[in-house]
């Protein structure tokens, strides 16, 4: 028994097994099984049940966002009382049950519920995040001491494991369709969940003490964080309404593109091709993340919001699949920017410390679930006309974004410190600080 065993303390982490591999592994296996079968719900229904009313759609995507909204603080209570590697792996357990049943599901009702059930013991994954995002900004810090530069090294870390597990989850999902019964494909989840738990248990418990994410280990927050609320109220009102505009963009045009897809002649694979194709355009740019923050400063976020916007425009009137494939890539090039500026504005505007940025966040969930219902709405008058309220969300975050309230100043002895994670976002007073969950659409 090691000494640190003997002392009741957590035991290292092994030296073959890099905590920052793992912990990314982790949230990119949580995204792909969360978000494989998003872009195929209106085909699945269909198959399986016989149900292809676009309204179906929606009301499943906005019950389950509701329930995800309702359960994550429950966790966030929870892990008040117990280690973060045990709420983790009981809510992965309960999961991979409820997945095992889902592919049995005999009517959109039960698959509905059942999912509903799914998200909210998935929803305790979600606290893991925050081991990630603090590994990685102390490794960041020791390797560059710009805190600024770390701050951006960790969002663009997030980013890029979004995009990549993005693709991966749509080959996954349209893989799950192609079978001759996919129900097989929707209870085959319930081995990621197992293999979630098993992680989880080997790395997370072995995090050492004086790393683990809670108030003690914290960095120091920065000064501008200890501004009165009355004087940072403009910078939040401007944080919420960029951070929703933004996440209502991406998610109004999800639920029904492959379908668009198909009717210009992609076909099953294709109409999955060109729905990862953005991301594939995204991860193209964030290599130049930094030069370009560094150059552009807060221009950048209005920009890179109209370079996608027009991307959006552009696949709404595309009559083919070649224009419909720029109009993608156009779409991901301006994404990828937008997006890391969209959560640097995040910080630079609220801190992060204190409730604000977890109000803010919390704000954002809006977008979320408006998303899903507009889309079925406007859907049943023109497929594609879910891309243009894309291309006008995106276009609002441009517009809410050129007013740049001053940011205060910290005093001259003191720099402000690189972000460091507690609970993500919707996790009250857990711990002083939060940083952005990683999005995500709710699919099973």
């Amino acid at each position: 028994m090691t000494p640190a065993r003997q002392a009741g303390g957590a035991a290292p982490a092994r030296p073959g097994l890099p905590l920052r591999a793992v912990l990314i592994a982790v949230i990119a296996l949580y995204l792909i099984a969360e978000t494989a079968l998003a872009p195929f719900l209106p085909q699945l229904f269909d198959r399986l049940y016989g149900v292809d009313d676009p309204g179906a759609t929606g009301l499943y995507l906005w019950i389950c966002r509701i329930v995800g909204l309702v359960a994550l603080p429950l966790w966030g209570l929870a892990a008040r009382r117990r280690p973060l590697h045990q709420l983790v792996v009981t809510g992965l357990c309960a999961a991979a049950v409820v997945d095992l049943c889902l592919g049995l599901a005999p009517s959109y009702a039960a698959y509905t519920a059942l999912s509903a059930a799914s998200v909210a013991a998935n929803a305790s994954l979600l606290l893991a995040y925050p081991a990630f995002i603090a590994e990685h900004t102390r490794k960041a810090t020791e390797e560059q001491s710009d805190p600024e530069h770390a701050e951006l090294a960790a969002v663009r870390s997030i980013v890029l494991v979004i995009h990549l597990a993005g693709v991966a989850a749509t080959l996954v999902g349209a893989g799950v369709l192609a079978l001759p019964d996919p129900r097989l494909g929707v209870s085959a989840f319930a081995v990621v969940d197992v293999v979630l738990a098993a992680l989880i248990v080997r790395v997370l418990r072995r995090l050492p003490a004086d790393r683990k994410p809670d108030a003690a280990s914290a960095p120091e927050a920065p000064a501008r964080a200890a501004v009165p609320l009355r004087r940072r109220w403009p910078l939040l009102v401007q944080a919420a309404l960029i951070g929703v505009a933004f996440d209502f963009a991406l998610s109004v045009a999800r639920p029904f593109f492959t379908e668009f897809a198909e009717d210009l002649g992609s076909g099953s694979l294709g109409g999955a091709v060109l729905f990862f194709l953005p991301s594939l355009g995204a991860l193209a740019t964030l290599p130049l993340a930094r030069r370009c923050h560094d150059r552009f400063g807060p221009r950048l976020l209005p920009a890179a919001a109209l370079v996608s916007a027009a991307g959006f425009l552009w696949q709404y009137a595309a009559d083919g699949l070649p224009a419909l494939v720029a109009g993608r890539l156009l779409a991901g090039l301006g994404l990828g920017l937008t997006q890391v500026a969209v959560e640097m504005r995040m910080f630079h505007s609220t801190g992060t410390a204190g409730p604000a940025f977890t109000a803010v966040e919390t704000v954002r969930s809006a977008g979320l679930l408006a998303a899903p219902l507009v889309s079925a709405a406007v859907v049943s008058h023109d497929l594609a006309l879910p891309l243009t309220v894309a291309a006008a969300g995106l276009a609002c975050v441009a517009v809410a974004s050129l007013t740049r309230t001053p940011r205060p100043a910290p005093p001259p002895d003191r720099a402000p410190a690189p972000v460091a994670a507690t609970a993500p976002a919707g996790l009250p007073d857990r711990t002083p600080v939060t940083v952005p969950a990683p999005a995500k659409e709710y699919d099973r």
